[in-house]
């Protein structure tokens, strides 16, 4: 809701009754305007020409609530639909409209955005994330935590040397695991380190040579810089939250 307080919303599901039910009550019967950042409500835009900066939003209905919904990005080859990220990629460009070279979004699904001349030129999806939630609940872990640094840097290396071997390590930490070879904390960033390692591998043209920030909410902000400074990589970190809000409110005023 533009002008209003940053709130996040806790939803059981992903459903969009779900999301009005939230909506409807977090506006608790008053008159107000709701904004929503890279929605599926509306067609997304096609990748190459596309300035995310200046995506226009649609007033649209949802579960018979007037929102305004920014649109989403889609990519024919390889084929990629970016949604929620697209507000903090929108905010970020607002806020620096001569960058030119790579954002990455961490998310549920991570985005790697090559970006020249205001546009989006190309994006590369990966569900690490999804992937590093799924086998640390096999393996007994918590997804977040602490980590051994060391041990995810190790791990990064090895994940970028031989990405083939990703799986085949991923069944050593958890046997280790399992057998009380490994605490959890170097479990955990094994885990991280060899499938961030993988994905490192395989965005390897989105970030060699290139200038590059990174945006994300806790812990994956930290997960992801901690990889990419092990290979020495120069990122500039941007707010996650002050880059949606500004991507949101920027729309909103057109």
């Amino acid at each position: 809701m533009p002008g209003g307080p940053a709130r996040k919303l806790l939803l059981p599901d992903s459903s969009p009754a779900a999301l009005a039910a939230a909506l409807r009550q977090l506006l608790g019967g008053r008159a107000g305007s709701v904004v929503l950042g890279g929605s599926a409500l509306v067609a997304p835009h096609p990748v190459p020409v596309c300035a995310p900066a200046e995506l226009p939003l649609s007033e649209t209905l949802l579960e018979g609530l007037k929102v305004c919904a920014l649109p989403g990005l889609c990519q024919a080859a390889p084929c990629g639909v970016m949604q929620g990220a697209v507000a903090r990629l929108g905010g970020f460009l607002r806020l620096n409209p001569d960058w030119d070279g790579v954002v990455c979004l961490p998310g549920a699904v991570t985005h790697w955005v090559q970006v020249s001349a205001r546009e989006a030129v190309s994006f590369q999806s990966t569900l690490t994330a999804q992937l590093a939630r799924a086998a640390a609940q096999a393996m007994g872990l918590e997804a977040a935590g602490d980590w051994d640094r060391t041990a995810q840097a190790e791990a990064v290396a090895d994940g970028i040397s031989r990405p083939e071997q990703t799986a085949a390590r991923l069944a050593s930490v958890q046997a280790a695991a399992a057998l009380g070879h490994m605490p959890a904390d170097a479990a955990r960033a094994r885990l991280w380190g060899l499938l961030l390692g993988a994905e490192l591998a395989a965005a390897r043209p989105y970030w060699l040579g290139q200038n590059l920030a990174l945006i994300a909410d806790a812990p994956l902000q930290a997960l992801y810089a901690a990889a990419l400074d092990a290979q020495a990589l120069p990122v500039t970190l941007a707010d996650p939250t002050r880059m949606t809000l500004e991507g949101l409110t920027r729309a909103w005023a057109g």
